[in-house]
């Protein structure tokens, strides 16, 4: 199963819920480069984050083992705060617990469906969304890219 499965059958399981994929975060708490001099925080990416109702969940699509043993709390950790809930989303069978402790874990069957095997652990106050990635919504919901999300700024182009 491939992740692009995995998002269409979130987006089915919960049509009614607003789904924008692979958004980025600053994480300001870990530096991107080993250069003291440049103290650049570094990013992380979420294969999607879901609206539903006034609730907003982190879904990180794992497809192979190898990968989710790659998983940290350090690399959820700016989703995490933001968020009432982070969980993952993987072809049904894949993996038996969340590779990280208080996450979801969401199997997705060949049929489509969604079995949530491992509640997640509610953020009940969870940080505002960062200016950046709010810009990102905006910007896409203009049918627009902007440089926090692209690498490219739309207003440089002619």
């Amino acid at each position: 199963m491939l992740s692009s499965e995995v998002i269409a059958a979130l987006r089915v399981a919960h049509r009614n819920a607003a789904m924008v994929t692979e958004l980025t975060i600053k994480d300001e708490t870990a530096i991107s480069s080993l250069d003291p001099e440049v103290r650049e925080p570094s990013t992380r990416r979420i294969d999607a984050l879901m609206f539903e109702t006034l609730q907003r969940t982190a879904i990180e699509v794992k497809v192979s083992v190898a990968d989710a043993r790659r998983e940290s709390w350090a690399k959820v950790r700016p989703w995490a705060l933001v968020t009432h809930r982070f969980v993952y989303a993987v072809p049904a069978g894949l993996l038996e617990r969340p590779p990280v402790y208080g996450a979801g874990l969401w199997w997705i069957h060949e049929n489509g469906t969604v079995e949530v095997r491992r509640k997640a652990t509610i953020n009940r106050y969870p940080e505002p969304l960062p200016q950046g990635v709010i810009q990102t919504l905006a910007y896409r919901a203009s049918g627009r890219r902007n440089s926090y999300d692209a690498g490219v700024d739309d207003a440089a182009k002619p």
